[in-house]
């Protein structure tokens, strides 16, 4: 079996024929992230190995051998980085990300709606019904029906990666892979 960590998340990969890439988009991390575990630069999280195991069908042990064991221990420095790091990160979400999901929601509405709105105006006599405006109308439904499932895929996608991104902020303040003491 291979020596260290890195080595045989690497073996686990081949096996299973996936590139780092693929790794990497399925627990929505960079394929440079896996290449530093794979090359021992860096240690992958707990809950990284967990995800991984379970990606490879192997048992978490099987990652830390005989050389590595899990510690339960509270890294304050990692908490404090955390806050400040999410701290910024919910201020432009709230203020970039969110009006952004906002306004393409509430243009699929519209787009959905104009037909509808344009033969009540017609009805009311608020404006004439003319073929321009139908077409319009009609191009405007055709987009919003196509737009919508991509707005809820990539919310769904969105979704995703904030709650893998935020479990493996957690596991990096509370847990961490230590050498095992040798007797």
């Amino acid at each position: 079996m291979a020596d260290t960590i890195g080595k045989r998340i690497k073996q686990q990969r081949e096996k299973v024929a996936l590139t780092q890439a693929q790794v990497a988009e399925r627990l929505y991390v960079t394929q440079q992230t896996v290449a530093r575990w794979e090359s021992d630069q860096h240690v992958p999280p707990v809950k990284a190995i967990q995800d991984l195991s379970e990606l490879f069908g192997v048992e978490t042990a099987t990652f830390f051998g005989d050389d590595r064991i899990v510690a339960h221990q509270f890294n304050l420095l990692a908490l404090i980085g955390s806050v400040i790091v999410n701290g910024i990160f919910f201020v432009v979400a709230l203020v970039v990300l969110v009006p952004l999901q906002l306004s393409l929601l509430g243009l699929t509405f519209a787009g959905l709606i104009a037909p509808v709105v344009m033969i009540w105006q017609s009805v009311q006599q608020i404006q004439p019904l003319t073929l321009g405006r139908l077409l319009a109308s009609l191009t405007m439904m055709a987009v919003a029906l196509i737009a919508l499932p991509i707005i809820k895929q990539l919310s769904r996608y969105v979704g995703r990666l904030l709650r893998a991104y935020y479990r493996y902020n957690l596991t990096a303040i509370v847990y961490e892979v230590v050498p095992r003491a040798r007797d």
